[in-house]
């Protein structure tokens, strides 16, 4: 979450003084942000006159241009666009976000806390086009990056940004000329040393590792994804897995489908073969898949609907 706050206190500082002077002030956020970034906004600009407005997600971004235009009346602090949604790995159109950002002067933060490092993929990287011209990105290298909680990366174009919006002058901290003083950056003073971790993984095995176990998981979900399709008692929710969550849901020959899902997931969690986590989109339960380990396998991949499918049964002969 502090990555969060850090970027939105960032826009804050370079709009929202005049914004408060007007009407008030807005950020937009898409309707699947993750909570994190909605507290962080709100404790970002919770002394001025703004609000946190959540964008619908109408398909690939309609209705977002039209929400910036109505909402004019106020001053646009900041747009929050999503690189990966934490519950299906949705990416939000980013340079069509870009366009909009970059016509009204709104400073644009994009939320990849899950999905952020599939960009670097073959296979992926295409979804996150408009990426490079955001003014900060957010990611957690504990979700996708395989290294222990807690390890959060805060991305800016413009370093200059945070040390205005955090820069103190305390006659107690020892700052020598000419040394990036890491205080004068973040809304946290006193912190661990949190990206150790990553860096030393990062040094030890090289970017390449890392991207290629990312693109194996990409593959393994669009694997998973596949044998849904074919499975007759499965159906996965979405038309394919552009990332790697791939949420899917058993159909029993009678009774409530969203009922057999989410008791599925509870028996599946105790069963312990597979750990998967249960889900509601749009109003259906269903399973949650997600493939963040370097370890997976296919026959791992495999075994989701093979043991899902067998609890599943007895559950319709319980």
């Amino acid at each position: 979450m502090s990555a969060g706050m850090d970027a939105a206190a960032a826009a804050d500082r370079r709009r929202v003084q005049r914004a408060a002077l007007r009407a008030g002030a807005w950020v937009g956020a898409a309707s699947s942000a993750v909570l994190a970034v909605v507290i962080a906004i709100i404790v970002a600009v919770m002394f001025a006159s703004a609000r946190v407005e959540r964008v619908p997600h109408g398909g690939r971004g309609g209705g977002r241009r039209e929400l910036v235009i109505e909402l004019d009346g106020l001053v646009p602090v900041a747009v929050v666009a999503t690189a990966g949604t934490t519950i299906t790995g949705a990416v939000d159109p980013l340079d069509a976000i870009a366009d909009v950002c970059e016509e009204l002067g709104v400073w644009m933060h994009v939320d990849g806390a899950y999905g952020l490092p599939a960009s670097s993929t073959p296979t992926a990287g295409p979804l996150f086009a408009g990426l490079a011209r955001a003014d900060s990105a957010s990611v957690d290298a504990h979700k996708w990056m395989f290294v222990p909680k807690a390890c959060s990366v805060l991305l800016v174009r413009d370093q200059e940004n945070l040390t205005r919006a955090f820069r103190h002058d305390a006659s107690y901290m020892v700052e020598e000329e000419g040394f990036r003083h890491p205080v004068d950056g973040t809304l946290e003073y006193s912190r661990p040393f949190r990206s150790l971790k990553l860096w030393t993984a990062l040094r030890a095995h090289g970017a390449d590792a890392f991207r290629d176990a990312i693109e194996r998981n990409l593959l393994l979900a669009r694997h998973l994804h596949a044998l849904a399709v074919e499975h007759p008692r499965f159906e996965p929710l979405l038309p394919s897995a552009d990332l790697s969550i791939v949420p899917l849901r058993r159909i029993p020959s009678s009774g409530d489908v969203d009922a057999h899902n989410m008791a599925l997931a509870r028996e599946m969690q105790v069963d312990g073969r597979v750990y998967v986590t249960s889900a509601v989109i749009d109003g259906t339960a269903c399973l949650r898949p997600c493939i963040v380990n370097y370890r997976t396998r296919t026959e791992d991949v495999e075994s989701i609907l093979a043991v899902a499918d067998e609890l599943g049964s007895r559950l319709e002969t319980a």
